[in-house]
């Protein structure tokens, strides 16, 4: 059993969700401690059930996460663990941070220098060309562009890093071993060769709705700003700006224009104080160390001819509060997902999204069969 073996393997105890695990490996010092614990031990941790105690004194499939680790070095990936040198150093800093994460290329200590460009999967041509162009004009200047490789906005900042010779990095919300959306498939091939591919999901996980929300945290996570390009109100990237506040990283917006419905989450964003972004420069000025590897005169500016009044106001959280219409919906009793949608009334990918913000923030817990209790 090697040093890494205990980690995947406690990820794969039903139940063992990342705040369990967080608390499972503080009070035993390891996940290899975890597994020497006695059951009477692991029972004193708060969450950890009967059956949960049980699957972990009497775990013995290690032949199956060994193999797991020969899929991975056979499809030229790797896993990163908390403990690893290699590990980002950025994700450390956020709450619950991945215990560990599967990469397919190489992760470089320039990536410290990262911003994330998100948006749309249905964007307008302007969101499409503007997104290229600021995440060329970044990649130019040395700057890691992060995404998360769906259709739209996210496959813009990828290409635009690419043909600028720029590094970026595919945050998935699937297995390393799963091309998700199909049509990206040159894409997944290139990036490794300037980047990575990163997922902290393991193989064969398919693209699931819950697993974007999960995504979208590492997104923001790996990145100094979190730039929005074209989004509606309630997305997946009002989920990456909640992360990004949460973890106290840059928070901008591209206008757009005013009658169209991709504009009204950048331009909610400015209203509440994120930076209003006209050219690349205003994303520059807030990154430290960047070089400048083109006269900025050369770069032409990005969207319309907006003011650059200095927006001050305080960005309020955007992530779901303790009132969370689920919360009450929830007990000590377990409830299933579908009786969750069924009885909240919520669109079932919302409900998925805000169960699995409510657990990160360590409110509820998932348990085996998609079924959730309140935590503690």
């Amino acid at each position: 059993m090697t040093e890494k073996l205990p980690w995947l393997a406690l990820r794969r105890i039903p139940g063992v969700g990342l705040v369990l695990f967080h608390r499972l490996v503080q009070a035993f010092g390891s996940p290899a401690g975890v597994f020497q614990a006695a059951r009477e031990d692991l029972r004193s941790i708060k969450g950890v059930s009967p059956a949960m105690a049980q699957a972990i004194v009497t775990f013995r499939d290690w032949d199956q996460v060994e193999a797991q680790i020969s899929q991975l070095k056979a499809l030229g990936a790797e896993m990163l663990t908390h403990s690893d040198p290699g590990f980002p150093a950025r994700l450390k800093e956020i709450p619950y941070a991945p215990p560990l994460i599967f990469i397919r290329g190489t992760l470089e200590d320039e990536d410290a220098l990262a911003v994330a460009l998100v948006g749309t999967r249905t964007p307008s041509y302007y969101g499409l060309k503007t997104c290229r162009r600021l995440a060329g004009a970044l990649a130019a200047r040395g700057v890691t562009v992060v995404s998360g490789l769906a259709r739209g906005i996210d496959t813009a900042a990828h290409q635009g890093a690419l043909e600028n010779s720029g590094r970026t990095l595919a945050v998935l919300g699937c297995g390393l071993d799963v091309v998700y959306p199909p049509e990206n498939k040159e894409l997944y091939r290139k990036i490794p060769e300037q980047g990575a591919l990163i997922t902290e999901f393991p193989l064969g996980t398919p693209p699931e709705a819950r697993n974007f929300p999960v995504r979208n945290r590492l997104i923001s996570g790996l990145s100094l700003a979190v730039v929005v390009v074209e989004a509606g109100l309630r997305s997946g990237t009002s989920i990456t700006v909640s992360y990004a506040l949460e973890q106290g990283r840059e928070v901008m917006a591209v206008p757009g224009a005013i009658d169209s419905p991709t504009s009204v989450g950048p331009h909610r964003l400015i209203q509440e104080g994120a930076k209003l972004v006209a050219a690349v420069e205003d994303i520059l000025q807030e990154l430290p160390g960047v070089k400048m590897v083109r006269p900025p005169a050369a770069e032409p500016a990005v969207g319309p001819l907006f003011s650059r009044a200095t927006i001050t106001a305080a960005a309020p959280p955007l992530r779901f509060p303790a009132d969370d219409p689920l919360l009450p919906l929830l007990g000590s009793e377990p409830v299933q997902l579908e009786e969750l949608v069924q009885t909240s009334r919520l669109p079932a990918a919302e409900v998925m999204s805000r169960l699995t913000m409510l657990e990160l923030q360590g409110l509820i817990r998932e348990l085996p069969g998609k079924c959730y209790v309140l935590e503690g």
